[in-house]
């Protein structure tokens, strides 16, 4: 299969985790728990090949491994619970779960497909894919980080996500070899993270070589290195990041100010919350209200709805650039707000129903960010 991006270095992974959580708009999971994931086979000297997802063949299998759970941080009642018994499977969740599926189906895998761009659920897929033998591919479902499963090119196209394999870190595991619907489907991945007391590994979506080329996002994973690595050279050099970013990549610098608010609360295996910025930007305006579920959904300019999903809202250090994620944002911090568009699938009708502001509850209307900016 032809190579579009190799991995040789920690430097590399570190580039290519940073540009994934860029695009994990707030979610996605720890950087630092996917750089732990990655900085093994580095370590032991082994190169990462991220293949051209245009070498996947018609008859290939292509499985979807990823993580599930909420990312808020651990209450101390939590961690105690959680920590009682050995986690035998941590780590090794997603390589168990490729070989349970293909015992099942009675196939082999030819590549892994990351369900979305993120600090874990895209090193995650690629520390799989190494574990079990297989390249992953350059690209994915989602071309950002979401909270639901229903929200990737998998659902939007109709294809099942099932049968699927379940892991926790203890070594509990489940097949499930058929959902009603995707909400079912999620609802049984997140109650099972929680039984765990946080998260469980999926092995699901798999699809055939000829439905994954018209579900995959392609060149995804090369690009979040690209940067990854921008962001590392524009603090290095003293540039601007963000102005790198766009400049290069595409969007808009929304907003820069200070984090003067952030109220959050972990329900139903999300993070949910609001972050409240002080500052200006791009249009008249002061105060920059954002709205997640893990991700970062919905925004507010003084009062009044400005950029929504599917477009990207993304909250990364005004000096360093780097991104920040919604568990880690604090109050006083200085950032920047870039915005940028979203692939043109999710802007379509079912796009839009899974993945617009009326989805999570909001009477607004979705706009184009580029109507907006």
């Amino acid at each position: 299969m032809q190579v579009t991006l190799t991995l040789k270095t920690r430097t590399d992974v570190e580039d290519l985790a940073a540009g994934c959580s860029f695009f994990g708009t707030g979610g996605g999971g720890s950087r630092k728990i996917g750089l732990d994931m990655l900085y093994p086979h580095m370590d032991a000297g082994k190169k990462i090949e991220v293949v051209d997802v245009s070498k996947v063949k018609e008859g290939d299998w292509v499985a979807c491994p990823y993580y599930s759970g909420t990312i808020a941080p651990p209450t101390p009642e939590i961690e105690k619970l959680r920590r009682r018994w050995p986690w035998d499977y941590y780590g090794k969740e997603l390589d168990e779960g490729l070989a349970m599926l293909e015992k099942h189906m009675g196939v082999k895998f030819a590549a892994t497909a990351p369900f979305e761009l993120g600090g874990v659920n895209t090193p995650a897929p690629i520390d799989a894919a190494v574990k079990h033998g297989i390249p992953c591919v350059d690209g994915d479902y989602s071309g950002r980080a979401v909270p639901e499963i229903s929200q990737n090119t998998v659902c939007v196209l109709g294809y099942s996500m099932t049968p699927m394999a379940l892991v926790d870190w203890f070594g509990n595991r489940s097949i499930v070899p058929r959902v009603i619907n995707y909400e079912m489907g999620e609802r049984l991945s997140k109650a099972l993270s929680e039984v765990a007391w946080g998260r469980l590994g999926n092995v699901a979506f798999p699809v055939k070589g000829s439905d994954f080329r018209r579900a995959i996002i392609p060149g995804t994973l090369s690009k979040a290195y690209k940067v990854g690595k921008m962001i590392r050279e524009s603090h290095a050099s003293g540039d601007d990041p963000a102005a790198k970013i766009v400049e290069s990549i595409g969007g808009w610098i929304l907003f820069r100010g200070t984090v003067v608010s952030k109220k959050w609360e972990s329900r139903e295996g999300y993070m949910w919350g609001e972050t409240t910025i002080k500052g200006s930007g791009i249009k008249p305006g002061t105060e920059l209200r954002i709205w997640f579920k893990n991700e970062n959904h919905a925004s507010w300019l003084d009062g009044k709805p400005w950029v929504t999903s599917p477009d990207l809202i993304e909250i990364i250090d005004e000096k360093s650039g780097e991104p920040i994620t919604n568990t880690d944002l604090e109050n006083g911090r200085r950032v920047c707000v870039v915005g940028m568009k979203s692939v043109p699938i999710f802007r379509e009708p079912r796009g839009l129903e899974v993945l617009g502001p009326k989805h999570f509850g909001f009477d607004i209307t979705f706009k184009p960010i580029e109507s907006l900016v």
